[in-house]
């Protein structure tokens, strides 16, 4: 099934060119392969910096938790903050997978073929898969975020 960013990327490009509906013979043309594989590549480093970005915050909040963990001394508040270091551990694995460094699509490029619609198919795949792995970590970050200010306002009440 090909990546749909790719399909979306083609179809904002033709309605940019004037294309009122799906594409035609004659009509407004999409990008070329070129413009596909620069956008993706874009996109690959838009989230490569982003999943930085958020490992960076998953290790404050690392820090947040560790320190918050010396600091308890109601039981199941300490337990609450190792879970909230192991959560935090858990968010900054997940931008691994995000900034990991494969490109296995390069391997989709056959020489002398001069087609490069498997490499394009290939790539836009990972990018839905570097966004959804993305996605994930930010989930689990905000979760422990939460979590954080739970243990703040439970160890400030008790």
């Amino acid at each position: 099934m090909p990546a749909a960013i790719v399909r979306k990327f083609e179809q904002m490009v033709r309605v940019s060119n004037g294309a009122k509906g799906p594409p035609t013979a004659g009509g407004p043309s999409g990008p070329t392969d070129m413009e596909k594989v620069n956008w993706l590549y874009n996109v690959l480093t838009i989230l490569d910096n982003k999943a930085r970005a958020l490992l960076t915050f998953d290790g404050l909040l690392f820090a947040g938790s560790s320190a918050m963990y010396d600091k308890m001394t109601v039981g199941w508040l300490k337990y609450a903050s190792e879970a909230m270091i192991v959560i935090a551990l858990v968010a900054a694995s997940l931008c691994l997978f995000v900034a990991v460094v494969s490109y296995p699509f390069l391997g989709e490029v056959n020489l002398g073929t001069y087609d490069n619609t498997r490499e394009i198919e290939a790539l836009g795949e990972a990018v839905e898969k570097r966004t959804s792995r993305l996605r994930n970590a930010w989930r689990v970050s905000v979760g422990v975020v939460w979590a954080l200010i739970a243990v703040v306002i439970l160890r400030s009440v008790l």
